[in-house]
């Protein structure tokens, strides 16, 4: 019964936060293709609430192909593993199809983190205990994340 005390006084704090702050807003569809992003439960630079934030710096920003920095994918950090897919743009335009926005395959991730008992948002750096670290159609796993500096 504790537990399970517990983790409804850990659940609804998470809804409340993310129905009434989520910082990282993906405001991209989905078009089918994506990488994994594993966040281990080893990160310790995190605490509950805080936002973690998939960036494609150079990715798909819009439907003419126009490239730039892009949010592809976001996710609350609870304190366990957390899994965030980050969607990858898709170009259809040679067969006469659309250009979907999101991350362009191959480029590197950028990741940036939301404090929210801060409400601070920091750049990161981070270390990949398996994958490539990039939008790759594959999975990544990430052990730890440094925050760099803030952005006011």
């Amino acid at each position: 019964m504790n537990l399970l005390f517990n983790r409804v006084n850990l659940i609804i704090p998470i809804i409340f936060s993310f129905i009434f702050s989520q910082y990282f807003m993906v405001d991209i569809e989905e078009t089918g293709e994506s990488s994994l992003f594993i966040f281990q439960d080893s990160i310790t630079s995190l605490e509950p609430l805080d936002q973690i934030g998939l960036f494609d710096s150079n990715g798909i920003i819009d439907s003419d192909g126009n490239t730039g920095e892009i949010l592809v994918g976001a996710g609350f950090w609870t304190g366990s593993q957390l899994e965030i897919v980050g969607i990858h743009g898709v170009d259809l335009s040679q067969f006469g199809g659309p250009i979907l926005p999101g991350a362009a395959d191959g480029n590197p991730l950028t990741l940036k983190v939301w404090k929210a008992d801060e409400e601070m948002e920091y750049t990161v750096t981070y270390v990949v205990g398996t994958g490539a670290g990039s939008f790759d159609g594959l999975f990544t796993a990430i052990e730890e994340i440094y925050l760099v500096e803030p952005h006011f």
